[in-house]
């Protein structure tokens, strides 16, 4: 058994614990992540993580909506929000304090029912998070789940480890493509991985967010080189001596 494989069987002790049922209907106003990314020159999403799942760090009293606000003041144009509760510490209920901050929110989990699906919907998100190497694992039909998500007013980020699966996501209807740097079964991290795919596939048909390991404004510039619209921190800026100056650093260097 592999790193993934304890994410997966965590994940679905949540489902069979109950997690994801009778979520309240947050009744918030939708906003497309896809369109925020295509309006501009770099999109910087910022992410509310409560614990690292390399053990670099634990915070268990984030005030997550003065948190997404002051992304939201620094110039962060979306806001991920990971919801796992058994390594990450998160909680569903954080997706609705974190729309209040105005900003597109990404329901970040391993996500593979439909159960957790319509828990994003109801807990008011706009986007969800899915997996290529998640869904292969466990035989899910990964088209089923994205239209799922789109039937239920949801839109996809993609992610992939490998060129095999990025060429799998570009076969699929979801909205915005995502490059993860960390790989998920081992939790090593290498920002090459976004250049060595994209160098392999070449252009994309829609949005691309780089994901993990970026920690400085050199970084962002290596990445938009590579062909990434878009940069998802979340280490980087809980580690920082002041996340706001942070923030202003990397989403500066977008621009």
């Amino acid at each position: 058994m592999d790193i993934l494989d304890k994410f997966i069987e965590n994940a679905k002790a949540s489902i069979d614990d109950g997690y994801y049922r009778n979520i309240q209907n947050a009744e918030v106003k939708h906003i497309s992540l896809r369109k925020k990314i295509e309006s501009q020159n770099f999109t910087l999403i910022t992410e509310i993580k409560h614990a690292s799942p390399a053990g670099e760090y634990e915070f268990k009293n984030i005030d997550v909506e003065k948190t997404a606000g002051s992304f939201a003041k620094c110039g962060s144009d979306a806001i991920s929000v990971v919801v796992e509760p058994k390594i990450f510490k998160g909680n569903i209920s954080n997706i609705k304090i974190a729309k209040r901050a105005g900003l597109p929110v990404l329901f970040k989990d391993f996500v593979f029912t439909f159960e957790q699906i319509e828990a994003a919907r109801d807990a008011g998100a706009d986007c969800i998070l899915l997996v290529v190497k998640v869904t292969e694992r466990l035989g899910v039909d990964l088209d089923k789940l994205i239209d799922k998500a789109h039937n239920e007013g949801l839109e996809v980020l993609l992610e992939s480890y490998d060129e095999l699966e990025m060429k799998r996501a570009l076969n699929t209807k979801a909205d915005i493509l995502g490059i993860n740097n960390r790989e998920l079964t081992t939790l090593k991290v290498d920002t090459n991985r976004t250049k060595e795919i994209m160098s392999a596939v070449g252009e994309i048909d829609r949005p691309l967010i780089s994901e993990s390991g970026i920690k400085t404004a050199q970084d962002i510039k290596f990445i938009m080189d590579s062909g990434a619209q878009g940069a998802l921190v979340g280490t980087a800026i809980w580690k920082a001596d002041d996340l706001e100056s942070k923030i202003r650093e990397l989403k500066g260097a977008g621009l």
